[in-house]
């Protein structure tokens, strides 16, 4: 059986054609999803459903709430005919909060969840001086959903996002900081047992224009459509495959210009960026009730196209794995994964012309309460 398991959880990426819509959206959204290489829309079992799918907390009766932390580094560089020079972009630590609600003799819960979803944290100053300074974005996402339980095979949600913005924007001596915090979105999902040990789970989450001023100037960030679909199939009590694919639609943010009151740009910032589809594969092990073992692979690949890139946002294609635990342990479930992110050199032309390599690696820890 383990034998079996193993060959299809690598037959899994293969029938991928693409990579993870990655851009400057933050995959790693708990500590349970990452050990499984975020490859849990179709499982959604624990109260972090509130962001993967909250249609998940359909079959998780009463309340639930979770706290997690993640720690990010990354090592981040362009090679340029004078030599290598490095990205001095910090990643930063997140906090996150899910929660939920769902009865158990009605079918209407709810679910809440505060999350780090988008964020940039480049600083090239001193390889492109005034053209490519510090860039930092943080858009945090506050969503709540309304769940719907039609019976016990089917689920759905509908709920909206609240987004939280703010930017640091330097170029030589232009320097733009702002803050939003009136954009919103919309999302909905849901998650079907359509068989025994087989589940299909469908999130689909709409972007939106967050705008950005002051003192008379202002950028508009445009973030990305997203639909994400997932299949989980038991294949054997102790053990569970996941897949998931992302569709996202980053090809309707065409730049990050920094603007006047009249409409005229101060800071150029021109963007090549493309619609993405991604992977991700997990394998969860069950060694008894309420206490997992998780691996996951995913294959990333950069929003932004070779030719033309800006490195203010600086991704690239990539391969991540993963490993994490979860048990019951004080009275709580506790959750812990890390991931490390291998992204092959990538030759880059135009106005930043160079060899860029990354890495980056996530630690993710949460605990979880069930009252």
């Amino acid at each position: 059986m383990l034998k079996r398991v193993l060959f299809l959880l690598c037959v899994f990426p293969l029938t991928a054609s693409s990579a993870i819509a990655n851009g400057f959206m933050q995959t790693e959204l708990s500590a349970s999803a990452t050990g499984r290489g975020n490859a849990f829309v179709a499982t959604a079992d624990d109260v972090s459903a509130a962001m993967y799918n909250p249609s998940g907390k359909a079959w998780q009766v009463g309340w639930d709430a979770q706290l997690g932390y993640l720690v990010d580094y990354r090592n981040s560089s362009v090679r340029l005919a004078g030599g290598v020079a490095p990205n001095l972009g910090l990643e930063p630590n997140q906090v996150y909060v899910h929660a939920g609600w769902m009865p158990l003799d009605g079918n209407i819960g709810f679910t809440f969840a505060y999350t780090p979803m988008y964020y940039l944290q480049n600083d090239w100053g001193s390889v492109f001086g005034v053209a490519n300074g510090v860039t930092t974005l943080r858009v945090d996402d506050v969503a709540a959903d309304a769940v719907y339980a039609w019976n016990s095979s089917l689920a759905m949600s509908m709920g909206l996002d609240w987004y939280l913005s703010d930017i640091n924007l330097q170029r030589g001596a232009t320097i733009f900081q702002a803050r939003d915090y009136a954009s919103f979105g919309a999302h909905a999902s849901l998650m079907w047992k359509f068989l025994p040990g087989w589940s299909l789970g469908v999130m689909a989450r709409s972007g939106s224009s967050i705008n950005l001023s002051n003192a008379g100037r202002s950028l508009k960030v445009r973030l990305p459509d997203r639909v994400q679909a997932g299949l989980a199939w038991q294949v054997a009590d102790r053990w569970r495959i996941e897949g998931d694919v992302t569709w996202a639609r980053w090809s309707r943010m065409r730049d990050m210009n920094l603007r006047s009151s009249a409409g005229a740009v101060v800071a150029a910032n021109p963007l090549a960026m493309r619609d993405t589809v991604s992977f991700a594969s997990g394998l969860v092990w069950t060694w008894r009730e309420g206490t997992e073992a998780r691996l996951g692979y995913a294959f990333e690949q950069g929003a932004q196209r070779a030719q033309g890139m800006n490195p203010m946002i600086a991704d690239q294609d990539g391969h991540r794995v993963s490993i994490g635990f979860g048990g019951d342990a004080f009275g709580l479930h506790l959750d812990a994964a890390y991931s490390y992110t291998f992204y092959p050199k990538r030759v880059v032309t135009g106005a930043f012309a160079g060899t860029y390599r990354d890495r980056r690696q996530t630690i993710a820890v949460s605990m979880s309460r069930h009252f």
